[in-house]
């Protein structure tokens, strides 16, 4: 109501995965795009992901302009008017057509009750493979478990589900299906960087000298294994928005996040398509001539803590990252691109940052032993602790 007001002409796709209104904006040509969705977080959150054309994401100095005019009441006033659309055999057959299987894979999919639950399992079966589908129906309460897929007790079920079944790969998608992740034959989760590993190796192999994006969440190994592969690797902020801008701008063949993002515009679009991403690890899969744990088996082993996220007030994340900043830069090389990202030498390190999507604030930490590991968790979290707003 609030678009045909301001003179807008809406047309309302639907219930809908946010690649599915990436994929609209863009082919239908339209001049923006929004969707309705907290997409990873729990049921309590609550938001709008906004677009303009080419579903270029409006992040940055863009998002302050509309949250000035938001204070200020600053509308237009029009008459608009508004159509629905269904675009999802045109959306089917494009993504049926880069990555229909010539050996079909029996998978399961897990849709964690979330808004893939409805379209994702059918374009995956008509790619040619057996779907196994789990927790499909639409549950904005998350009755079984939290829709991000990164956090690996997310996908107990899934799985159990992969060894029972007998199946050859298990997928778990959030819950507006943008983000995704890998469960192995053996139910083994496979971490995300392993994830941008498999897609960056398999689209350099085609597109040599080419950049690979990621950001400073994802691991040190990246650099050395992207250009020993005759890839360039870009280090960004994290958030999507960040990787599809620094993507364009270094021209990039694969774009990745920690948290499960990957930007694959090969034969395809710039934007963060969890299906696709699925699609693409699903042909590797399938013309490998393996099974998908032994795909991940040369990949560096390092030790990882999983993200941690403690809750920080939103107006006082910033200033809590600007103290731990001044504190660890005068004692370590710091990078301070996104928070602060502290070296601490032989390949570990730590990350901390604000949370770009709820009032949080993220750690991430990496070694290439568990005692080296031990040795940086106790020094950030004997830090952390002392910050009364944060809160364990």
């Amino acid at each position: 109501e609030g678009l045909i007001v301001s003179g807008c002409t809406v047309t309302n796709t639907g219930v809908s995965p946010s690649p599915y209104v990436y994929f609209c904006d863009t082919v239908g040509g339209f001049d923006a795009g929004c969707n309705i969705t907290a997409s990873h977080n729990p049921a309590e959150y609550n938001g709008f992901k906004l677009m303009l054309s080419n579903a270029h994401a409006v992040f940055g100095d863009e998002i302050q302009r509309v949250y000035q005019m938001l204070k200020k009441e600053d509308f237009v006033s029009g008459k608009g008017s508004t159509q629905n659309t269904d675009l999802t055999g045109n959306y089917t057959k494009t993504l049926v057509g880069l990555f229909g299987a010539k050996k079909p894979l029996k998978i399961v999919v897990d849709t964690a009750n979330g808004v893939t639950g409805t379209l994702y399992p059918k374009i995956l079966s008509a790619m040619g493979h057996e779907v196994i589908g789990l927790y499909t129906t639409l549950d904005g309460t998350f009755p079984n478990h939290e829709p991000d897929p990164i956090v690996e007790k997310n996908l107990t079920a899934l799985k159990q589900k992969v060894i029972e079944t007998k199946a050859d790969i298990g997928i778990a998608f959030d819950g507006d299906g943008d983000r995704m992740s890998v469960v192995t034959e053996k139910g083994e989760f496979v971490n995300s960087d392993h994830s941008l590993m498999l897609l960056a190796r398999d689209a350099l192999s085609r597109n040599p000298g080419r950049a690979v994006v990621f950001t400073v969440s994802n691991s040190q190994v990246l650099f050395e294994l992207i250009e020993s592969w005759g890839g360039k690797p870009v280090m960004c902020k994290v958030g999507h928005s960040y990787v599809e801008h620094a993507m364009t701008e270094h021209n990039a063949i694969v774009g990745g996040e920690q948290s499960g993002h990957y930007f694959l515009p090969e034969g395809y679009f710039q934007y963060d398509d969890a299906l696709a991403t699925a699609g693409r690890v699903l042909k590797i899969a399938s013309e490998s001539g393996t099974t998908v744990s032994k795909l991940f088996h040369d990949f560096p082993t390092t030790f990882a803590e999983p993200e941690l996220r403690p809750e920080c007030p939103d107006i006082a994340k910033f200033g809590v990252i600007d103290r731990v900043t001044a504190y660890f830069s005068d004692k370590f090389p710091c990078n301070t691109l996104d928070g602060v990202r502290i070296d601490f030498g032989n390949g570990g390190w730590a990350g901390i940052r604000a949370s770009n999507t709820s009032p949080r604030i993220s750690v991430t930490m990496e070694a290439k032993s568990e005692t080296e590991l031990k040795r940086i968790r106790d020094t950030v979290l004997g830090h952390l602790k002392s910050y009364g707003e944060i809160r364990w």
